[in-house]
């Protein structure tokens, strides 16, 4: 009668696992990237006097409503500057305006 004859058929499960794999290890990837598209930042250069503070410089240029702490630690930052670092008169400092 009729005889059956076997066929290979592709399989979608090696597909299926490779791409899992691809997405496992991509998509993280993709996600960490940021893209960063501000308006470059300008600074002041402020010559530090005697008595100056870091919290000091920042509150006295502070806008109004505007995080003083959150400001000084970017200062810091921004200068290299370890904390509890004693600033020295004449020294130099750059301040986001």
């Amino acid at each position: 009668m009729f005889r059956y004859r076997r066929t290979q058929r592709v399989s979608l499960i090696p597909f299926i696992q490779a791409l899992s794999l691809v997405l496992v290890f991509a998509l993280p990837t993709i996600w960490g990237a940021r893209i960063y598209a501000s308006s470059p930042t300008h600074y002041d250069k402020v010559v530090v006097q005697p008595g100056d503070t870091v919290w000091s410089l920042v509150a006295h240029r502070a806008k109004a409503g505007s995080d003083v702490a959150e400001a000084a630690y970017e200062v810091s930052t921004i200068n290299h500057l370890a904390a509890g670092k004693q600033l020295h008169p004449g020294e130099v400092l750059l301040i986001p305006r």
